[in-house]
């Protein structure tokens, strides 16, 4: 339908502002440093140059893998095409765009409620809406976790010492036999425990131990978790990163 993605910057606008997906109060804080840089900027330009929040919101994504790759020890790129713009309330009807909250988003570790839909099902839905294919799928979800950008700051799957570091840890410690699983109370939730002392290591959803457990993406995971798979998950990962933020970019298709 045309309205997802970034461009139109419409996470900054009702009703996307208040989406519990969203997390409102954390994203109030980063959109008035978004605004105060895009004023910045705009002030100290001519010729009526000016950036829209829009694409700041992207380009700021791309710097923090470019850092977290970085913080890995890889010097990478990660592309980005300026010409989003910034939509107006007026322009955004409210009630209809009140029906794409989502419901879940796997690649944030966020689940509004529990459904009849398992988790990971949801997930997949969500992959497709994003035409993205299994590897792609799973790349995306192994990256975000060492990012530490799930929903809430939840520490559910993100099986790292080194957070906001684009490593392969997700993978390594996922797949990791000195771990084992077992589910809590809530049936929904998993703790990994150090299977010699019992100590408690991590703690994972549904959508986390998919990637260990289904036998197509458990094949995906191995290859990430490799020794050699370092470089292959960071370039990986930029190139599913990027192809989600162009997404929206009708105009360059």
């Amino acid at each position: 339908d045309l309205r997802g993605g970034a461009n139109g910057a419409r996470i900054r606008l009702a009703p996307q502002k208040d989406w519990a997906a969203n997390d409102p109060a954390r994203l109030a804080k980063v959109l008035k440093v978004y605004e105060s840089v895009q004023n910045d900027f705009n002030q100290a330009q001519k010729g009526g140059k000016k950036v829209s929040l829009a694409d700041l919101i992207v380009l700021g994504g791309c710097a923090a893998v470019e850092l977290a790759a970085h913080n890995a020890g890889h010097s990478v790129q990660v592309p980005f095409t300026p010409g989003r713009m910034d939509a107006t309330a007026e322009q955004t009807d409210a009630e209809s765009f009140a029906v794409l909250e989502p419901m879940a988003d796997g690649f944030r570790n966020y689940l509004k409620q529990k459904y009849t839909v398992s988790a990971e099902e949801l997930l997949v839905d969500k992959a497709q809406l994003l035409k993205l294919t299994a590897p792609e799928m799973t790349v995306l979800v192994g990256g975000m976790r060492v990012l530490n950008a799930n929903s809430n700051q939840s520490q559910h799957g993100v099986f790292t010492a080194k957070p906001e570091t684009l490593s392969n840890d997700f993978f390594v410690n996922l797949l990791d036999m000195r771990t084992e699983w077992k589910t809590t109370d809530d049936g929904d939730l998993f703790e990994g425990r150090d299977r010699t002392t019992g100590d408690l290591k991590w703690t994972a959803t549904r959508v986390d131990l998919i990637f260990g457990s289904n036998s197509r993406l458990r094949a995906l995971a191995e290859v990430y978790a490799s020794a050699d798979g370092k470089a292959k998950f960071v370039n990986d990962f930029i190139a599913a990163w990027n192809k989600v933020m162009q997404l929206d970019r009708f105009d360059l298709k």
